[in-house]
Parts: C-alpha cells; sequence; structure tokens
C-alpha cells in the first residue's frame, strides 16, 4: 500500500480549494459576484513533478465540477476519482463527492462529503457553519454536533473567490485569509496566503465557447494549519484563474510531488428564475 501523507484529506481540500476559496477582504459582494458564472467544468488530473524518494510516482485521474445558483446563494458539487502509483507498482484510489451551498450574504455555510479508498474506511459526513459580528461556530456530524468557534474574520468559499477575482482587478497582489471550506474538524479551518500574478493575455488550450475569455490571472496560494508554526505550507495551488470564475488549469504541489489538472471540458448550468 502507498503511503502517502493525509492524502485524502489533502486531495479533498485542494480539490475543493479550486472553486470554494474563503478570503478576508471587505468588498462589494452583489457587485463582484455578478462576473462569476455558473458552470460544470470538466478536469482530467496526472503526476506534475515528483522526488525521487517520493512514495507517488504516477497520478491519473478525473474531476466533474458543478458551481450553480439557488435563490438564496451559491452551490457546489465535485466528483473525482484518482489513482496514486507507487514506488513498487502498487496503487491506491480515491473516489470523493463533495457538496457546500454558502448563502448569499456570506453568513452561512453547509457541506457534505462522501468518500471512499483503498487505503481508509469510507467516510460519509457533513456539517454547517454560521457568522457573526463577534463570531462563529461550525458544527460537524461525525463530532456529536460539538460547536467549534470560528474567528470573526473567517470567510467562507464564494466570498474568497470573489475576493481574488475583486483584488485582481484592482491591482492587488496579495491575499491573507482564514478559510473554512469543509473537512473533519481538525482540517476544516485553514489560514492561506494568496500571491495574484499580473494579467496573461492567451487563448485557452480548448475551445470555451460562452465562457471563453482572453486571457486569466496567475493565482497561486499556500495553505496552513492556523496553529502551524513552520514557515512550509500543507500545500500550495497554482490556479489559472479567469474574471468570471473559470479555471483552466492548477497545479497542486505537496513538497514531493505535483499533481496538474488540465480543463477538458465546459458546460453551462440553467440558473432559477428567483422573485
Amino acid at each position: 500500500m502507498i503511503k502517502i501523507q493525509n492524502p485524502t484529506e489533502k486531495i479533498k481540500k485542494a480539490a475543493t480549494a479550486l472553486f470554494v476559496l474563503a478570503g478576508a477582504l471587505g468588498l462589494g459582494n452583489q457587485a463582484v459576484a455578478a462576473t462569476v458564472t455558473p458552470h460544470r467544468a470538466f478536469y482530467e488530473m496526472q503526476l506534475g513533478v515528483a522526488d525521487q524518494n517520493s512514495n507517488v510516482q504516477a497520478v491519473s485521474g478525473r474531476s466533474a465540477f458543478t458551481l450553480d445558483r439557488d435563490c438564496d446563494g451559491w452551490r457546489s458539487n465535485e466528483e473525482y476519482l484518482i489513482e496514486f502509483g507507487g514506488q513498487e507498482g502498487g496503487r491506491d484510489r480515491i473516489l470523493s463527492r463533495f457538496e457546500s451551498w454558502e448563502s448569499d450574504k456570506g453568513d452561512m455555510y453547509s457541506f457534505e462529503i462522501s468518500e471512499n479508498s483503498s487505503f481508509e474506511t469510507a467516510k460519509d459526513f457533513g456539517g454547517f457553519a454560521e457568522i457573526k459580528s463577534g463570531g462563529g461556530d461550525a458544527y460537524f456530524s461525525m463530532a456529536d454536533e460539538v460547536a467549534v468557534a470560528l474567528p470573526a474574520d473567517t470567510y467562507f468559499p464564494m466570498q474568497h473567490l470573489n475576493a481574488i477575482i475583486d483584488s485582481a482587478k484592482n491591482g492587488k497582489t496579495m491575499l491573507a485569509a482564514s478559510v473554512f471550506t469543509g473537512a473533519k474538524p481538525d482540517d476544516a479551518l485553514l489560514s492561506t496566503n494568496t500571491v495574484i500574478g499580473g494579467w496573461r493575455g492567451e487563448e485557452a488550450a480548448i475551445q470555451m465557447g460562452e465562457f471563453g475569455q482572453d486571457g486569466y490571472w496567475p493565482v497561486q496560494i499556500a495553505y496552513f494549519k492556523p496553529t502551524a508554526t513552520a514557515a512550509e505550507p500543507e500545500y500550495e495551488i497554482q490556479y489559472s484563474m479567469q474574471p468570471n470564475g473559470v479555471i483552466r488549469r492548477y497545479v497542486i504541489d505537496y513538497g514531493d510531488f505535483t499533481i496538474i489538472a488540465k480543463l477538458l471540458k465546459l458546460e453551462s448550468v440553467e440558473t432559477p428564475t428567483c422573485p
């Protein structure tokens, strides 16, 4: 069996972080949120680079991500299958489904996770969180619904996606954020440092139809445990992010190996007619 440091949690949080980013800027959410386009995206995953001594020497997988709306907020759904190949030829798999909902006001968030792998028992759990002026609380079905306190400056995913796009448009290059994405109680809240590069005017590698735009921002996010004292993050992700929220490509860096995810196809999703 391949020994990967917390592969299930790392991959899940990394895949989730692709679209459910959380940020710490004060901004006009409604004006910025209008630039994010509901869509369904399909990605192919493969190994980028691996150290000679890394336990992971091969990666293959697919993911399907949907970002859509209801009348009160945003919904996301991601399903993915990733297979890891080890130094001695062994293989392990992760099959995961992650669903979430976030209110337009950014004050409520809920999630459900279903996960199976060849190296851990099956997981099926969820939770919800709420932020108020003095702070927030998160509840997890796997923790007997005991409240976990959240800092008042905690942000949920769509807020951060909006914050990154807003920052990029205004020429800001760095963000520091507390992130609640949903996971096990010990891993649901992360500290992040984000670096936003200059606009790159490049055509996409695939036909993007109505989602196509004439370039993207390179965005790099480092993820840390809130109590971490080491300079090295848990992992980093590099995104090629369009102004409409579509990610052309992303690279997950775990230190001793990387995973590259390339966009294969985009589809439109129906949005509700709300009063």
